[in-house]
């Protein structure tokens, strides 16, 4: 499709992605390829690692005819980048991610795109948010007690990490773009995926 950006050349989007929609600086945001797939990074990095898995052919969303092979090959490069990114992916305080979350919307952009968020360890700042979001719902004792289990888990750390981070961890929009470039370079080559 010819608007839609992610139906652009995969080597442009691998080597030379803007940083986002309205900036027309670019940079190497690329870390996986196959021939029916490719990852990039996604332009803010509200939680290290965050990767945008996209199908080469354009589908507008999983729900439209895709052949089985495709379909096949979206689920497998997406079981692969997700374990390489538990593998490799690291957070500010050096902790690999306990979860990979995977998201397909497609509401953004049309085109059939999976998020591969990583989900490391619960800090203190996270542990306020999930008691802020749900104390009220299942009580102080419950949220207490789930946080005491590690098991807080669930969209809501996705949605908590943009709307009440005012920063994300790596490439805010408030930097110098000169400086989100070389944060999220330096990303992609250790992320990269062979």
């Amino acid at each position: 499709m010819p608007d839609c950006p992610f139906c652009q050349s995969k080597e442009i989007l691998m080597n030379e992605a803007p940083l986002v929609s309205t900036h027309s600086t670019r940079c190497r945001r690329g870390i996986y390829q196959d021939d029916s797939c490719f990852a990039i990074l996604a332009p803010e990095q509200y939680t290290p690692g965050h990767t945008l898995l996209i199908l080469q052919e354009h589908r507008t969303d999983i729900t439209v005819e895709i052949s089985r092979e495709k379909l096949t090959a979206f689920i497998d490069a997406i079981n692969k980048v997700s374990r390489h990114l538990k593998e490799v992916a690291e957070n500010r305080r050096g902790e690999r991610p306990e979860r990979i979350y995977v998201s397909i919307l497609c509401d953004g952009v049309t085109h059939l795109h999976a998020h591969l968020i990583p989900r490391y360890p619960f800090d203190q700042a996270d542990k306020d948010v999930y008691a802020e979001l749900f104390s009220r719902r299942d009580g102080a004792e419950e949220v207490a007690k789930k946080q005491r289990e590690g098991r807080m888990g669930g969209f809501w750390y996705i949605a908590a990490r943009e709307a009440h981070r005012i920063e994300p961890e790596l490439a805010s929009k408030m930097m110098q773009e000169s400086e989100q470039v070389r944060i999220l370079e330096e990303l992609a080559s250790k992320l990269y995926l062979e």
